[in-house]
């Protein structure tokens, strides 16, 4: 949208404040319609009203007790009053208030009033842009050349890459500035100077961007450079020792591992930072079995997680010992309700879905002398969040790695790993051509493209209808069988008859999908959940057998889950997976690759075969992340720092 056209939106009609009053904890009593009932009256006087304490023109509303009460509680949420009424003239999210308040505290309103641009943290260029010219904020400041820089490196952060070649740079600023060349120019010289960029390969970075990526590198090197422990009880424990260590144990284990599955082993247990890579059904969660059982036999402490909270289950399940997910294990790090030592180990499962703000994260949270271990499968979609980590660290040769290549996954009952590596190949395998509830494998089902939620529904039924154990996987939200169209089909047919929310689209017993990272509920974005009860404005969802209440805007955090996006479903496995193809930029092998292999007996994929076909040959979108680590990595090397 540009300037004009946003300045020609009109007002909201106090919908902000309003939803402020009725849903803020501080206001008791005011719901949504006393709140709207305030607004009716008063309009944006209500503004001036509050933060005036004026008691006596609310009483014509609301009473003298509920008066006094509401402008008792709007004093003592003044700053953060302030801050709401500032959003809201300047069409800014409201939720955005709270965030504000604890960076910024007191003088938050103050500061947005002083200098607008500090909002790029928050929001997009254009409505930030729009309130700094509203309040005089010269065109050619320097603080407006520097926040568009900033704009396009936040951008690039949003499309998933870390890193810009210098002419693309000055060409998008030209764009948001509408300048000359030499004015974007100058731009970048600010930009640079003000730290608000920085430069690395002959291109620029944001700066938090950077000093991730920097601190990866610096910290993985030094984990490889640390000196051999000469503690009794952390000790080094040789190969050999590892080897005969292997031969006795391969009876209590249960299982007789292959040549890589032994070097993954060995990785495991002696090297300080080392990496496991390997396709579906390769053996790799067999691998964690054995490398835990040889850490505790060793001395070693070995902690285990994954960003799903079924793939750590699975990884429970599998070792018979405790996993997290990473966000449990972040928040018991910043508590110190883990204890991490020289004779750690911290394994990290489903490592491709790494984000560079996750990876620095758990990096910031090691000791000097833990060590590290990733383990994952690069062929699967790049991480959901910016950056890219595994891939990178994969192509340094410094850092032990191995590759499982044998697959031992139900070979004889499923054709599933069979076809994803041929997948993976960016070969398209022969796929079955019909199905039933008890058919294992991969299925193709060919539709021309103009798919709908009527072929799920079909399919979903054939299958004997919804359940836990099946989903359907799209490329899109958006689209005729994009995951808002499919939950919202599912819904209409499947909550008939039981309770559900007055306001939100959720029923009893429905799948959910929790949307962003909170450390505070030990929920991270894409973990997968069931509605378990819903009483009056508030649902109880179960999440891994933890109950979570949720109302009023903390129901933005929910989605229904009958349909999720493949690369939410990263990380997590269903019995029975449905999988409609339609033509997308998305569509690379990586993504049809991930699909299937979220399959543990059946994939049913509907598909053009032209664009299945397309999508398989197509190189995975990761090649195409742009992003400094691994240059930094050879730059260290080479002593180019």
């Amino acid at each position: 949208m540009d300037q004009k056209a946003f300045l020609g939106r009109q007002r909201l009609g106090g919908e902000t404040l309003v939803q402020h009053l009725a849903e803020g904890d501080a206001f008791v009593g005011i719901g949504y319609a006393t709140a709207g009932k305030l607004w009716e009256a008063f309009g944006a006087e209500l503004y001036a009203l509050l933060g005036n304490g004026d008691v006596g023109r609310l009483a014509e509303v609301l009473g003298t007790e509920r008066a006094m009460a509401l402008a008792d509680a709007w004093s003592e949420k003044l700053a953060e009053g302030d801050v709401v009424v500032w959003l809201d003239e300047n069409y800014f999210d409201r939720r955005l208030a709270k965030k504000i308040i604890r960076l910024w505290g007191d003088q938050a309103a103050a500061k947005l009033r002083a200098q607008p641009y500090v909002m790029m943290a928050f929001a997009d260029w254009p409505t930030v842009d729009v309130a700094a010219q509203s309040i005089g904020v010269d065109a050619n400041s320097p603080e407006r050349l520097v926040a568009a820089v900033e704009a396009v490196l936040y951008a690039r952060l949003a499309h998933h890459h870390t890193w810009i070649e210098h002419g693309a740079l000055a060409k998008d600023v030209r764009k948001l500035l509408r300048c000359s060349l030499g004015r974007a120019e100058e731009a970048i010289s600010l930009a640079v100077a003000d730290r608000a960029a920085l430069q690395a390969r002959g291109g620029f970075q944001a700066a938090g961007a950077h000093m991730m990526e920097r601190y990866v590198c610096d910290r993985v090197r030094a984990m490889l450079a640390n000196p051999v422990m000469g503690d009794l009880i952390a000790r080094e424990v040789t190969t050999d020792e590892i080897q005969a260590w292997i031969e006795r144990s391969g009876r209590l284990l249960g299982v007789e591992l292959d040549t890589e599955q032994r070097e993954a082993v060995r990785i495991g247990i002696q090297e300080r930072c080392g990496i496991i890579r390997g396709g579906a059904g390769v053996g790799k969660t067999t691998v964690l079995k054995a490398i835990a059982a040889g850490c505790e036999h060793f001395g070693r402490v070995v902690h285990m997680m994954a960003l799903a909270g079924r793939a750590a289950a699975r990884i429970r399940e599998t070792t018979g010992r405790q996993a997290r997910t990473i966000a449990a294990f972040l928040k018991a790090a910043e508590s110190n309700s883990v204890v991490l030592g020289r004779e750690s180990l911290v394994v990290v499962d489903e490592a491709s879905m790494l984000d560079l703000p996750t990876m620095y994260r758990i990096l910031r949270h090691l000791p000097e002398g833990c060590r590290l271990l990733l383990v994952g499968d690069p062929g699967q979609l790049p991480p959901i969040g910016f950056g890219l980590v595994l891939h990178a660290l994969i192509e340094y040769p410094e850092i032990p790695s191995v590759e499982l290549v044998r697959v031992y996954r139900q070979t004889e009952s499923t054709s599933i790993p069979a076809v994803a590596k041929s997948v993976r190949a960016g070969v398209v395998p022969h796929l079955l051509g019909a199905f039933s509830r008890d058919t294992r494998g991969v299925v193709l089902i060919p539709n021309a493209d103009d798919l709908s939620t009527d072929d799920l529904v079909e399919v979903v039924s054939q299958l004997g209808g919804f359940s836990e154990e099946v989903r359907i996987l799209s490329a899109l939200k958006g689209g005729s069988v994009g995951t808002v169209a499919v939950n919202k089909r599912f819904h209409e047919i499947l909550a008939v008859g039981k309770v559900r929310h007055p306001i939100r689209q959720f029923a009893d017993g429905e799948p959910v999908m929790f949307l962003r990272n909170d450390y505070q509920r030990n929920l991270c974005n894409g973990t997968l959940g069931r509605v378990a009860a819903i009483e009056g404005a508030t649902i109880v969802v179960d999440f891994d057998g933890v109950k979570h209440e949720f109302s009023g805007f903390a129901l933005d955090d929910l989605t229904l889950a009958y349909a999720i996006t493949v690369h939410k479903s990263q990380g997590s496995s269903f019995r029975q997976v449905i999988i409609p193809i339609q033509r997308t930029r998305l569509l690379d092998r990586s993504f049809v690759y991930t699909a299937i292999t979220r399959a543990v007996d059946l994939a049913i994929v509907i598909a053009d075969p032209d664009v299945l076909c397309a999508a398989v040959a197509r190189p995975a979108h990761a090649e195409r992340r742009d992003t400094a680590l691994l240059q930094f990595f050879q730059e260290a090397r080479s002593g180019n720092v």
